[in-house]
């Protein structure tokens, strides 16, 4: 793993069409690198997501959430995280 000598940010290989060489370029900069060999990227850890990342869908609406009051749109959110944490 190589990171920007400018910024830290990782550097990514660049395709280029009809070189040998290969690149390694920064996505935050632009700074580039020439390297002898091609690096080797392989995932290291899995991501699991807990239930409060799901996606909530709402089939009951009593009114449109444009008529709701701040506190009303408030308190209907911390049902909502009540009701998910439960399933813990």
């Amino acid at each position: 793993m190589e990171f920007c000598e400018k910024c830290g940010a990782l550097l990514f290989p660049k395709k280029q069409e009809g070189k040998k060489t290969i690149t390694l370029a920064c996505r935050e900069c632009g700074h580039e690198k020439t390297v002898r060999s091609a690096p080797e990227y392989r995932v290291e850890q899995r991501i699991k997501h807990s239930p409060r990342e799901k996606i909530v869908i709402v089939e009951e609406e009593t009114r449109k959430t444009e008529e709701l009051t701040e506190d009303e749109r408030r308190e209907r959110r911390k049902e909502i995280l009540e009701h998910y944490e439960s399933e813990d």
